[in-house]
């Protein structure tokens, strides 16, 4: 038999000498049948590469969902009608039949009666059904309140809707639903702050009026065989007071009372971290 094939190194194969490796066992594997190979290029060959190609499944896709859902949300009502019962659609509907329709209606279009607005976005329906005001909060409610729809965030919502609907300020109508949604507000996760943020002290109007202190160390021993320090820093002024004691709790208390009470006054707050 023979086997026309595109790749050309199979063809170099059937006539290379002294094949050794891999290059040996495939030779060997295919003198137990008798054929002849010739090149085509993969051009001439498109034949055979469709059939030769693997069969991919058709991706998921919740297109028939999302027409049934929007089939169930206006086959109860004549949407011509609806429209017509909303002023401001009803506008733009004599717009389109006017001789010479203005500029700011070229996005609109009239589809078997209806109002429809060209979808500006790749993605979703090519014209989007335009929703009169009385038929919003049913949209809203069908594609967000119905445990079907997932009670969805604000933008996977306008997401979902913004495929197949239209009308201005259609973002904030979702926002403005979803947090009016009572089920949703339930669920919610509460946003806290984040644990352990500081919070700022109101600075004092008298000196040593609220002081801070802290105990640093233990360092690596000094010349002087100190590896504490002892710091205090009035809040008002940042004026700051050391000494290097021990950790010793006596040698603190004397750092207290000479260094700051003695000195400068009781302070009325003193805060140790």
């Amino acid at each position: 038999f023979s086997v026309i094939t595109d790749h050309h190194a199979l063809c170099w194969l059937s006539s290379l000498k002294d094949p050794t490796g891999r290059l040996g066992r495939w030779a060997l594997r295919l003198q137990e049948y008798t054929f002849s190979i010739s090149y085509k290029s993969g051009q001439l060959h498109k034949d055979a590469d469709c059939v030769s190609r693997y069969p991919v499944d058709p991706p998921d896709t919740r297109e028939d969902e999302q027409e049934a859902l929007v089939l169930s949300i206006t086959d109860f009502t004549d949407i011509a009608a609806e429209q017509h019962r909303d002023p401001s659609l009803r506008a733009i509907i004599n717009g389109l039949h006017s001789p010479h329709p203005d500029h700011s209606l070229q996005l609109f279009v009239l589809h078997n009666g209806i109002l429809h607005r060209y979808n500006a976005r790749p993605d979703g329906a090519e014209l989007l059904l335009v929703v009169p005001v009385h038929l919003r909060s049913d949209i809203l409610a069908q594609l967000h309140d119905v445990s079907s729809a997932g009670h969805l965030g604000v933008s996977r919502t306008y997401d979902r809707i913004r495929r197949r609907f239209f009308w201005p300020g259609l973002y904030r109508s979702v926002r403005q639903h979803v947090a009016a949604c009572d089920l949703c507000q339930h669920r919610k996760t509460p946003a806290l702050g984040p644990a352990g943020t500081l919070q700022p002290i109101e600075i004092p109007d008298e000196p040593f009026f609220r002081v801070g202190f802290d105990l640093l160390g233990p360092f690596p021993v000094s010349a002087t065989g100190n590896k504490w320090i002892a710091i205090a820093t009035d809040y008002a002024t940042q004026y700051a007071i050391k000494r290097p004691p021990t950790s010793c709790a006596t040698h603190v208390a004397d750092f207290l009372l000479h260094d700051i009470i003695l000195r400068h006054g009781a302070p009325r707050q003193l805060i140790k971290s």
